[in-house]
This record gives C-alpha cells, sequence and structure tokens, in this order.
C-alpha cells in the first residue's frame, strides 16, 4: 500500500506513547507523518566561569528548597484536612498565587524572577499528577519524595521570562549602511549573567531557529560529574522533508545486530560501554582506597561520572545516526513493539521461592541494556516525524521463527545466525528474516488503516504549565 497523506493535520504535537497510541488490528501506529510544525529540543553544553557556576548553584540550591517547601506544603494541608468533610486540595495555581507574598521573606525571588519558582511548584504538581496516575492503574505509586541539594539537578523555565539568548540571529546593519557591532552568543539568565555559547551550540540554536522554531522552555541541568547543560524547547518547528518514497521497511532490534534491515543491511552498535567499563572498573577500585567523602575521593567519583558521560553520549550519537539512515530509506516503518522493562526483569525472585539461572540472566540485562533498543526506536520515531514518514509498532511474536517465503513457523527454524525454514528450506540470516516478518505484518496494519479511511493518531499536545487554558488547538 502507499503511502497516504491525511487531509487533516495537526501542530504543535509530540510521539504518542504506547498508551495513546492509535491501535489497528494488534499493532500500533506510533507516528503518523501528519504534522506540519514539531515541538523540539535543543541540548547544549554550558561552559560557565566560576562566577557564574557559583551562581548557578546558588539559583539550583534555591528551586530545591522552592521544590522541598512546595512538597511540604501539600503534605501537611493533606495531613491535617484529610479527615474533616471538605479536605483542603491544593492545587499548583494556588501555589503560584502564593508567589507574590514570598517575596517579602525570600529576597532570592528578586534576585532570581519567579519563573524558576514556578518551574519548581511544576514539578510537583507533576510528580503528585504520577502519583495519582499510577495509585488508578494499580502499579507501585511512589509517593513523591524530598530533593537533597545533592540530588536536585534541574532548573526550570516554563516561559520564556527571566532568560533569553543573545547574539544567536545574525543583528541587522546600522541605518547608516555601516556593519552592526558583534555581539559574543551567550545566553543570559537573571541573577546569574551571561553563559557564553560554543560554536556549536549556536550552530544548532540557528539550525532551529531557520526552521521557524521559537524557543519557549529552557532547563538547566549539572550532571554528576559538574557539568552544565542547557535543554531548550521550540515550538514551530517546520518538517525536513526526505526523498518521497513508499517503501516499507521492517527494522529488527536485537542484542548482536543492533538492527537488520529488510534489504540485507546488518547495524551493529560498537560496544562503548563495554570498552568503558574496564577504566570504570579500575577507577572504583581506585575509590575503594580513599576515604568516603575526601577531596580524592570526590575527584575520582566525578571521573567515574564522565567515564559513562561519554559512553552514553557515543551511544546516543549513533542511534541518531543510525536512525537517519533507516529513515531516509523507507516511507514506513515497522518495529517491534517490545516490552524491555519486562524483557530485564531480576530473575532473583524471593527467600521462599528462589529464581534460577540468577547470573545468565543477569549478564543477559546487562547485554540488553547495553544494546540501547529502546533508545534507537526512540530516534527512530523522532526523525522520522521530521520527514513526515509513519511508525508501526507490531506484533514480535515468532517473527524470529517464522518463514517469510512460506509463514511456516517452528523454533528449530533458527540456529543461532541461520535461519532454514523446515518445511521450504528456504535460508536466509535469521535476523534478516525477522526484518522481512516484520515487514510484512506492517504492511497488513498499513492496508488496514488505509482501509478504515487514515485515521489520525492521538497525540500528546505539550501542557502549558503557567496558566490554565493555554493550549493550542488539536487540527488547522
Amino acid at each position: 500500500m502507499d503511502a497516504v497523506s491525511h487531509p487533516l493535520v495537526r501542530v504543535e504535537t509530540v510521539i504518542a506513547s504506547d498508551k495513546t497510541a492509535l491501535r489497528v488490528g494488534s499493532a500500533k501506529l506510533i507516528v503518523d507523518g501528519t504534522d506540519t510544525t514539531l515541538v523540539r529540543k535543543a541540548e547544549i553544553a554550558l561552559r560557565p566561569s566560576r562566577v557564574r557556576a557559583r551562581l548557578l548553584s546558588q539559583l539550583l540550591q534555591f528551586s530545591c528548597d522552592i521544590y522541598n517547601g512546595a512538597l511540604q506544603q501539600r503534605r501537611d494541608a493533606w495531613h491535617i484536612t484529610r479527615n474533616s468533610a471538605q479536605p483542603i486540595s491544593i492545587s499548583r495555581f494556588d501555589q503560584f498565587n502564593e508567589v507574590k507574598e514570598l517575596k517579602e521573606v525570600c529576597p532570592a525571588i528578586g534576585r532570581f524572577g519567579i519563573t524558576p519558582v514556578r518551574g519548581a511548584i511544576s514539578r510537583v504538581d507533576e510528580a503528585f499528577g504520577a502519583f495519582f496516575r499510577r495509585v488508578k492503574n494499580g502499579e507501585t505509586p511512589g509517593y513523591p519524595r524530598f530533593k537533597s541539594r545533592a540530588r536536585f539537578r534541574t532548573i526550570f523555565y516554563d516561559t520564556p521570562t527571566g532568560w533569553h539568548l543573545r547574539g544567536v540571529t545574525p543583528s541587522r546593519p546600522r541605518k547608516d549602511g555601516r556593519p552592526a557591532k558583534a555581539v559574543t552568543a551567550a545566553l543570559y539568565v537573571q541573577g546569574v549573567g551571561d553563559i557564553p555559547l560554543t560554536k556549536g551550540a549556536v550552530s544548532q540554536l540557528r539550525r532551529l531557529m531557520a526552521r521557524g522554531g521559537e524557543h519557549r522552555t529552557l532547563s538547566i541541568t549539572r550532571s554528576r560529574s559538574g557539568a552544565w547543560r542547557a535543554c531548550l524547547g521550540f515550538r514551530g518547528v517546520a518538517l525536513k522533508p526526505l526523498t518521497e518514497t513508499t517503501e516499507i521497511g521492517g527494522v529488527d532490534r536485537g542484542i548482536w545486530v543492533t538492527a537488520a534491515l529488510p534489504d540485507g543491511t546488518l547495524l551493529t552498535r560498537p560496544p562503548f560501554l563495554t570498552k568503558a567499563r574496564a577504566q570504570i572498573a579500575d577507577l572504583q577500585r581506585q575509590r575503594e582506597q580513599h576515604e568516603k567523602f575526601s577531596p580524592e575521593w570526590k575527584k575520582i567519583n566525578k571521573a567515574v561520572a564522565k567515564s559513562y558521560a561519554k559512553a552514553h553520549r557515543r551511544s546516543e550519537n549513533w542511534a541518531r545516526h543510525c536512525a537517519i539512515e533507516i529513515v531516509s530509506r523507507y516511507g514506513v516503518i515497522s518495529l517491534e513493539d517490545l516490552s524491555l522493562v519486562n524483557m530485564t526483569k531480576s530473575s532473583r525472585g524471593t527467600t521462599e521461592f528462589p529464581g534460577k539461572g540468577v547470573a545468565q540472566k543477569k549478564g543477559l540485562n546487562r547485554s540488553l541494556q547495553d544494546a540501547a533498543l529502546a533508545r534507537l526506536a526512540y530516534w527512530i520515531c523522532v526523525k522520522a516525524e521530521e520527514a513526515g514518514r509513519r511508525v508501526w509498532k507490531v506484533n514480535p511474536k515468532d517473527s524470529s521463527r517464522e518463514c517469510i517465503v512460506c509463514g511456516h513457523t517452528d523454533a528449530a527454524n533458527r540456529c543461532r545466525a541461520r535461519f532454514t525454514c523446515r518445511r521450504c528450506r528456504h535460508e536466509e540470516h535469521a535476523d534478516v528474516n525477522a526484518a522481512q516478518v516484520l515487514t510484512a505484518r506492517g504492511q497488513v496494519a498499513e492496508t488496514s488503516w488505509c482501509a478504515a479511511g487514515c485515521p489520525v493518531a492521538k497525540r500528546t499536545l505539550p501542557r502549558n504549565r503557567r496558566r490554565r487554558g493555554a493550549e493550542p488547538s488539536t487540527t488547522t
């Protein structure tokens, strides 16, 4: 079935989750390719001076205190009025209205502004929203907890107030024709000052702005290694259309072959974390020789965090480029609907009923986590959304045992990396055969979807955390 476009388009949406995705039989439509503008983020590294870093740390501590205070207020209101006829329920808007009263007793609000205060309150509101959702679904609730200053790492701005970008957009020439004065590209934060931006950060921001993006939100995070990073949220980003193609391709993800395509292409992620483990283990042995929280212990601890972060960045970069290659080939992509949370559960068991093969299952779980299969699927969805493609998640049952030629399903068909059908004697690489089976299942889902009139997939609108009734429309 040829890839078609739907007359209804939506703006300012984000990728659908598995729970809200459109179901067509046993398949889920994650990305339908009907958006005209997108929500995107730019993650950039910050290298503040010592003075700016000290001020950012003070702002982080201030946000942590606001978070804990908002959480304590909600806890006290529930404990005091839970047995009364009308228990008090405090919303984030109620706490927003009390910020004005805090200005008199908290001078830091006048210095850093009220926007980070509202950002911290919004995080508390989201934590309680997730808690009540888990209670409703019968999951482990996980009541919101207080954050220590060592574990609170993010400052959030939900509106473009209290911060702005300088020198990112080209300066206009003067009225007398002389060239404009050069301005150093920087991120200005109220109460902190200008933080210079690197050339890579400026080019990334300019690319999003050139596509019509408007920066709306900002979050500044301090990692475990002490490095500072900023994440800017953009709205109204235009698509990046690729060459039109109607080909459907399935992607089989695995441990040894990270991604197998139906044309026989095998993409294997380099063992970034595996190579880093030897260095990390050596650093951990050195750390054990020093007293906990001593200067030497903290220095080695930062080195361990840097090793993990470097392996993560390299793995993230590989998954992004791999996703670009896959999306450029196919107009419709079919992925396995894997439950990685269940696949990586421990088999330790309990004291009464101990598990079997615990060490083997632990090694398998580590291999699955190193393969980063969910990260690859995420980037495929992101790049497909940018290119106007579609992404399906299909039932993965027996995809590695089913013959693409005759449809015979048998566990004996596969022997390690080779697939040999016991009925028709078809031979192929096992992962390539599985990718071809996923392609066929994606074809069935695509045909059923087109026969149903190409319904629009449910998507999540980015909620404005500051004001009521500020959500954008769902159609144009």
